[in-house]
């Protein structure tokens, strides 16, 4: 192998950087094409050549130094062991760009979109994750390995192969000028606008064409330096905030602060002491669901079907956000993690905010809180204590009381059953009223079981076989949790709460539709669609309740429900109170945002509405209201005049 001259061995070695770069977002294509069907030809022509633009801004920025060290002129540049080792370098960051890019194209499978700035977040559950790639995905890793062995040799010949001309002269200073213009322009798409950002590679306005045009890399290091409220103010501050009161507004819960503006307060009423259990239940997508599903029923969950007949049954629920993080800080908090800013543990929290927890304290309340997987997932257990709980458990606080055959001891966490179980023994413990906050585990890949009774499908580790088979065990498990606590002397005077922590998958991936084969594919909003399930068969009467609402609707519902008449602020509203007009979701998806009112949905990418089921007007009305939540939580959270 020998080349003509630096200009081509550069060359080559882009070419073959472009190919590597396009293959992940042609398996993202047809590993997931359901996604991108609505795509037509041209337009999926348009995403790909956008995508290939992706990458080229990519490789630029990340390359660029490298490329111009190896084209500067002087003679020193010719020398092998330097060419060499230039060679390796671009290898080792090209290698590292297509790490994050098949992984992203995995991540993909759990959220059906690119991952942003939370793989930072990920770090913290460093343990989970190794153990998935050296378990299911072992066969990726041992892939990927030799992948990138094969491409530091191959960049290693390429830049150890003698060059015809070693040549300095004039003209390799005007080569120099143009070699910058070109990354220049590369980098930066034209000269006088802003530089290429995500909402850019939308060759149409689709969500599709926006995932199949961006890589996971890009996604990444687009968002990692995300300032907070930079991309936020969409609307003017004060005229959001005022948009956002009258969306929020109710004769029950009154605005009582303008310095704080969006603080509320319950008016005064008897405090019925009811002790609150909250069930966050890991990737419980509304759309797998028994009972809640508008798919075709697969009868995996049918006590948790039996168990929502017998309660309040919210079908028109929706996730704030899709991680388990953000979950829990709309449940805990009430707010919807703004884009660009830190999650709650994180850096959130240093604005201030109001906690379910604190608040249920200073009402003479008991708090415990604890989540299958262990104490420091998702520093759950810092931040439950910053919300107000006083005891935390994690996986390695709870006994093995579960049967487990040989061989199938949980790799992380527990079991569900033994959370449950250990949370029945703690409850029986404490001193009524009491609110307890659990979030299970077994749902999450890897999808571990401890028996093969449970294993109605064929048993896997990652794909949706092996979820509806955690789904068919985790219904056992509340099955043989709540028909034992029934016999408890606190559980007549106690609401139980089961929601999700975020919706997930496709019912209609390729083993779902083969399951489903008469169903046709529903909105992508549908995959933020959660159950909702407040059980107290002494308290309520069993009611299917069409109401719209979102895990921000759990926190102010349960001050209502328990007469508490402390301040708060939440981007939601009691899901009880008969005075509120309007309902509303806001929800935040990496580098979307969006919004569920009663007109219909839209999805909106910070440059334009790409998604959207509502008539040209509804969608300008959805749009305004959009912008108007979304500027005033993120304003009022940067100018920490969210909440007392």
């Amino acid at each position: 192998m020998k080349f003509y001259s630096r200009y081509t061995q550069i060359t080559t070695a882009l070419a073959i950087s472009l190919i590597a770069m396009m293959i992940p977002r042609i398996a993202l294509w047809k590993m997931y094409s359901e996604d991108f069907s609505d795509l037509t030809f041209f337009e999926l022509i348009g995403s790909f050549i956008m995508g290939f633009r992706v990458d080229i801004i990519t490789l630029f920025t990340f390359l660029s130094l490298i490329i111009l060290l190896l084209v500067f002129p002087v003679r020193w540049v010719h020398k092998r062991r330097f060419r060499i080792g230039m060679g390796l370098l671009w290898s080792t960051l090209l290698s590292t760009i297509l790490l994050i890019s098949f992984s992203d194209v995995l991540y993909y499978d759990f959220i059906h979109r690119h991952i942003s700035n939370e793989l930072f977040a990920l770090a913290n559950d460093t343990n989970i994750i190794v153990e998935m790639a050296f378990g299911s995905y072992l066969f990726y890793t041992i892939g990927a390995s030799i992948f990138f062995v094969i491409l530091s040799i191959l960049f290693y010949k390429i830049f150890s192969a003698p060059l015809q001309h070693e040549k300095v002269s004039a003209k390799s200073w005007l080569g120099l000028i143009v070699i910058i213009l070109i990354l220049f322009i590369g980098i930066r798409n034209s000269f006088s606008h802003k530089s290429f950002g995500l909402s850019d590679a939308y060759a149409v306005n689709k969500v599709s064409s926006g995932n199949l045009a961006l890589n996971g890399f890009f996604c990444v290091y687009r968002t990692a330096s995300s300032k907070k409220g930079g991309h936020h103010q969409l609307a003017d501050l004060n005229e959001s905030t005022l948009v956002t009161q009258s969306l929020l507004q109710s004769d029950n819960a009154r605005f009582e602060s303008k310095d704080i503006p969006l603080s509320r307060a319950f008016k005064s009423k008897p405090k019925p002491h009811y002790n609150i259990v909250i069930v966050l239940l890991e990737s419980w997508g509304a759309e797998h669901i028994d009972g809640f599903t508008r798919y075709k029923e697969l009868n995996v969950t049918p006590y948790f079907k039996k168990l929502s007949n017998e309660s309040l049954k919210f079908t028109n629920f929706y996730a704030n956000g899709y991680r388990s993080i953000y979950g829990i800080t709309s449940v805990y908090t009430g707010v919807t993690l703004p884009g660009g800013f830190d999650y709650l543990g994180s850096g959130l929290e240093l604005s201030n905010l109001s906690y379910l927890g604190k608040i249920a304290k200073g009402n003479g309340y008991k708090t415990i809180a604890m989540q299958g997987s262990n104490r420091r997932s998702y520093r759950v257990d810092a931040v439950s204590q910053l919300a107000g709980f006083d005891e935390y458990y994690g996986a390695e606080d709870m006994p093995n009381v579960e049967t487990v055959d040989a061989g199938r001891a949980p790799k992380t966490g527990t079991y569900d059953y033994n959370m449950f179980n250990f949370l029945h023994q703690k409850l029986n413990g404490e001193k009524e009223p009491f609110i307890a906050f659990t979030f299970t585990s077994t749902n999450h890949s890897d999808f571990h079981l401890p028996s093969k009774k449970f294993e109605r499908y064929p048993p896997d580790l990652r794909n949706y076989n092996g979820s509806l088979n955690t789904y068919i065990y985790a219904d056992n498990a509340i099955e043989r949790f709540m028909e034992s606590v029934k016999k408890e002397p606190w559980f007549d005077n106690t609401i139980f709460i089961f929601t999700a922590d975020h919706g997930t998958g496709d019912a209609l991936c390729p083993i779902g539709k083969a399951l489903r084969p008469n169903d046709k594919p529903l909105p992508s909003v549908e995959h933020f669609r959660i159950p909702l399930v407040i059980y107290a068969p002494k308290i309520f009467k069993p009611q299917e309740i069409k109401t719209l609402g979102s895990q921000n609707d759990i926190f102010p519902s349960i001050l209502d429900l328990l007469g508490f008449q402390q301040s708060f602020s939440a981007m939601g509203n009691s899901l009880f109170d008969s005075s509120v007009k309007n309902r509303f979701v806001y929800f935040y998806s990496g580098d979307l945002i969006g919004y569920i009112g009663k007109e219909g949905y839209i999805k909106y990418n910070f440059k334009t509405v790409v998604e959207s089921n509502a008539t040209q007007q509804e969608t300008q009305k959805l749009q305004k209201e959009l912008f108007a939540v979304d500027t005033a939580e993120a304003g009022l959270l940067k100018k920490n005049k969210w909440a007392h």
